[in-house]
């Protein structure tokens, strides 16, 4: 069970969404009256101690990415890494004990980390996990260089130009050459977030010390940053030269980038428009807001959907913006997925669903649903429609892991694994809308919306 991410800044707006849930919940539905109980009473949620198996596992699907990624990029890294953290001692000697000890405990922790094994996930979370490493391997060495007296400031300098030409480079010569549109998206969103992440950690957040002796951390922390970024523009290169070495290189694909740009165009007005047509067709932005489902199961999956309809909507906007079109289209499948499992949620509720209080049993049957409508996902055998079913494998992942560390409630969790089959359900009719667009190569249909013609 792991989250990891192609993309760190998808599974960190995905974990922020998932913990948000649970404070909107509580006050999503405040004031709302209406629905009868027992009575004129309400009953409150009696507490239910979840074991720490009652979500159970789920096994990752193979990775959406068409080829295999090159080992060699994470023997590279943890190389690096060990490399970095071999140039200080393991009982640093230095005239601040404070100090010394401080970069000593670092030095053993990064090392932990390098030794640990990697999560479960596929082979581009991997080199995530190795990238954050390399970076923690040189924080440490930093630190330690600047507290013995040397000055890298030149070098970090020098350094940083050098990766920002990479880069540039890089990106300037991204044709998002295929063997089809649909083909670029999957070869060509780990690139694209692998730019964004070296942009990010390339830009100099932490100025390096004029005075390194006196502040070593601030040292580590500026020399890291582009550390992360080298790490970065390197597994960029590689991801590409690997599928384009697999795919007969030039000759054997030819640039999809005019397609890409047309359906990460014409999606993101499918979204805006799918959002607001569910927005109608479940009554507006309370919809429950003559009915009381305080303590329910119901309450929860309200508000959990209601975040992820806008929250990957943004990141359309924002990876369209940015002209990172392969990007775009998977989280422009992501929010129409979203958009469909708010849909149904709510004319769940209306049919009479959702509204207990939750107990280990509904626990666990919730969650064998969202495993097996994941699994059919998969099943399928169509690496598009994998990659979009992934924040199902994900929320079903961190639900079990919150549980099994013993800080889960029954009724956000129960809530999580409803929402995760119901996105899931919708992944398959979604996956197919957004291979039409791409593979139609044009502008045309950016006003259809994909609930258009699916009963409301």
């Amino acid at each position: 069970m792991t989250r990891g991410s192609g993309s760190d800044r998808a599974w960190d707006s995905r974990r922020q969404f998932l913990a948000g849930a649970a404070a909107a919940g509580t006050a999503a539905l405040a004031g709302c009256s209406g629905l009868p109980f027992t009575g004129d009473e309400e009953r409150q949620e009696a507490p239910v101690s979840l074991s720490a198996d009652a979500v159970g596992s789920i096994d990752w699907p193979a990775s959406p990415f068409p080829v295999t990624v090159p080992a060699s990029l994470a023997d590279a890294h943890e190389a690096r890494a060990r490399g970095l953290l071999d140039d200080v001692p393991v009982e640093p000697e230095l005239p601040n004990a404070a100090v010394a000890t401080a970069i000593g405990d670092d030095r053993e922790h990064a090392m932990r980390r390098v030794e640990a094994e990697t999560a479960d996930g596929w082979p581009v979370d991997a080199l995530s996990a190795w990238r954050r490493r390399r970076e923690d391997a040189a924080e440490v060495r930093a630190a330690y260089r600047a507290a013995t007296g040397t000055d890298d400031g030149s070098e970090l300098a020098a350094r940083r130009r050098a990766v920002r030409e990479d880069r540039a480079s890089l990106a300037g010569d991204l044709e998002y050459r295929a063997e089809s549109p649909t083909a670029a998206v999957l070869a060509y969103e780990p690139v694209e977030s692998l730019l964004a992440e070296c942009a990010r950690h390339v830009r100099p957040r932490v100025t390096y010390p004029a005075d390194p002796v006196a502040d070593p951390f601030r040292a580590g922390e500026a020399v890291s940053g582009v550390e992360r970024a080298s790490a970065a523009a390197a597994d960029a290169e590689g991801l590409r030269e690997a599928y384009l070495d697999e795919r007969g290189g030039r000759d054997g694909t030819a640039p999809r980038w005019a397609s890409l740009v047309a359906a990460a165009e014409g999606l993101r007005g499918s979204v805006s428009r799918t959002r607001s047509t569910v927005r109608e067709r479940t009554g507006g932005e309370e919809p429950f807001a003559d009915e009381d489902l305080s303590d329910t199961v119901a309450q929860e999956l309200v508000a959990v959907a209601e975040l992820g309809v806008g929250s990957t909507a943004e990141d359309v906007e924002r990876a369209t913006d940015a002209g990172e079109y392969a990007t775009a289209v998977v989280e422009a499948g992501i929010a129409l997925a979203e958009c469909e499992a708010y849909r149904r949620a709510v004319d769940e509720i209306r049919d009479g669903e959702h509204r207990e209080y939750p107990t280990e049993s509904s626990v666990r049957s919730a969650a064998e649903r969202a495993r097996a409508t994941v699994g059919e996902v998969v099943d399928r055998d169509d690496p598009l429609a994998t990659r979009l079913v992934r924040p199902g494998l994900e929320i079903v992942g961190y639900v079990a892991d919150r549980i099994e560390q013993g800080y889960g409630s029954a009724r956000r969790s129960q809530a999580e694994l409803a929402y995760a089959d119901l996105y899931a359900s919708a992944v398959p009719a979604v996956t197919e809308f957004v291979r039409e667009r791409l593979e139609r190569g044009s502008v045309g249909g950016s006003e259809e919306t994909f609930v258009s013609n699916r009963p409301a």
